[in-house]
C-alpha cells in the first residue's frame, strides 16, 4: 500500500468514476485503474462495484476511504509543516468558523497575513456535523465555532476563547416585538442552527434556562446568512450572539428584541483534533486570534469602565473564559 494508490483509490470514490479521478491525477484511465488494482490486491478485497451510478465503494471500500483520507491529509500536512519550518511560510490553512467567530477572525487574519504572507488561507462555515467530519478526516486544520457554555466531550480539543451573550433577532414590525420573555416567544417560528433536538443546540439551553420546553415551529439552518434573509422576508425569530447586531453582516431591517431577562452566554471555541499536532500555520493563526482576542478584551474592559463613568453600558458583553 502505497500514498500513489491511496490517493487514486480516494479521487475514484469522491467522483464516482476511474476517468474523473485520471483526469484529476493527471494520469491516464489505465494507470489509474491499475493503481486502484494493485490497492486491491494488497488488501486482499474488492474495494469498489460497477454500478449504472458509476463506480461505488463496496462496505471494504468505505471503511479503507475514512482512513485514507486522514492517511493523505495527514501526508499533506507534514510536508506543509516541514516547508513552513524551512521557510517559514507556503502551504495552505483549512479553517471553518462560526458567525459569532467574526468578533475575531478579520483582525486576526490580518495579522496572521502580515506573519505568514504566501499561506493559502481556506474559510468554511461551521455546520456541523459536516464540518466536525472534516476536522476528523484531516480537511479542515481547526474549527472556531459557537457552542455551549459547559463541558463537551465529543473527541476533539477544545481551547476556549472567549463567552458572548445570546440575544433573540427578529425583523422591524415583527407581531411579536413587544414581547419581553421567551415565554411569550414560544409559539412563533424559530431558525435555528444544527439539529434542534440536539440537547446542546443553544436554543434548546435558552428556553430550558427558563423552564420552557423546545419550541414546536423550528426550522433547521447552518448558514446565519441564509438564516438573517430569511428573517427580514418573514416572522421567523433567531437566536445570534449580541456583537452580531451591530455587525455589517445585519440587513437593516432586523432588530434585537430587548427581553427583560438574561440569556445563556454562548462559548467561542477553537477544535482540533487531539492527536494531530497544528501546523506552524495554525498554530500562527491560533496565536493571532487569541492577541486579538486579549486586545478586545482590553478594549472593551476600557469602554466599559468608561461607560459605568458615564452611566452607559457596553454592549458587546466580551468576556474571557
Amino acid at each position: 500500500m502505497n500514498l500513489r494508490q491511496l490517493r487514486a483509490f480516494a479521487l475514484i470514490a469522491e467522483h464516482g468514476s476511474i476517468r474523473a479521478a485520471a483526469r484529476a491525477l493527471s494520469v491516464t484511465q489505465p494507470a489509474a485503474t491499475r493503481s486502484l488494482r494493485e490497492l486491491e490486491q494488497t488488501v486482499g478485497v474488492d474495494l469498489v462495484r460497477r454500478s449504472v451510478k458509476g463506480v461505488e465503494l463496496t462496505t471494504y471500500g468505505e471503511a479503507l476511504y475514512k482512513r485514507a483520507i486522514v492517511i493523505l491529509q495527514e501526508t499533506r500536512r507534514a510536508r506543509e509543516e516541514i516547508g513552513q519550518m524551512r521557510d517559514g511560510e507556503g502551504g495552505t490553512l483549512n479553517l471553518a468558523v462560526s458567525s459569532a467567530a467574526l468578533v475575531v477572525v478579520p483582525d486576526a487574519l490580518v495579522a496572521f497575513r502580515a506573519r505568514m504572507p504566501r499561506v493559502a488561507v481556506s474559510f468554511n462555515e461551521v455546520a456541523p456535523p459536516y464540518s466536525h467530519e472534516q476536522l476528523e478526516s484531516g480537511r479542515y486544520d481547526f474549527l472556531v465555532q459557537t457552542e455551549y457554555d459547559g463541558e463537551i466531550i465529543d473527541g476533539f480539543a477544545h481551547r476556549p476563547l472567549f463567552t458572548l451573550p445570546l440575544a433573540v433577532g427578529a425583523r422591524l414590525g415583527h407581531p411579536l416585538r413587544k414581547a419581553r420573555s421567551l415565554a411569550e416567544l414560544h409559539d412563533a417560528p424559530w431558525l435555528v442552527p444544527g439539529n434542534p433536538e440536539a440537547p446542546t443546540n443553544l436554543l434548546r439551553l435558552a428556553f430550558a434556562a427558563h423552564g420552557l420546553s423546545l419550541p414546536r415551529d423550528t426550522i433547521s439552518c447552518h448558514s446565519v446568512a441564509v438564516a438573517l434573509a430569511i428573517m427580514a422576508k418573514s416572522d421567523a425569530l433567531g437566536i445570534f450572539v449580541r456583537p452580531l447586531f451591530e455587525h455589517d453582516l445585519l440587513p437593516a431591517n432586523m432588530r434585537m428584541m430587548p427581553l427583560a431577562h438574561e440569556l445563556p452566554s454562548a462559548r467561542i471555541s477553537i477544535l482540533a483534533k487531539k492527536e494531530s499536532p497544528p501546523t506552524p500555520a495554525a498554530e500562527c493563526f491560533i496565536d493571532c486570534l487569541i492577541a486579538t482576542r486579549d486586545s478586545m478584551f482590553a478594549a472593551s474592559k476600557e469602554g466599559r469602565s468608561s461607560a459605568q463613568k458615564s452611566g452607559l453600558m457596553d454592549s458587546a458583553g466580551l468576556a474571557l473564559p
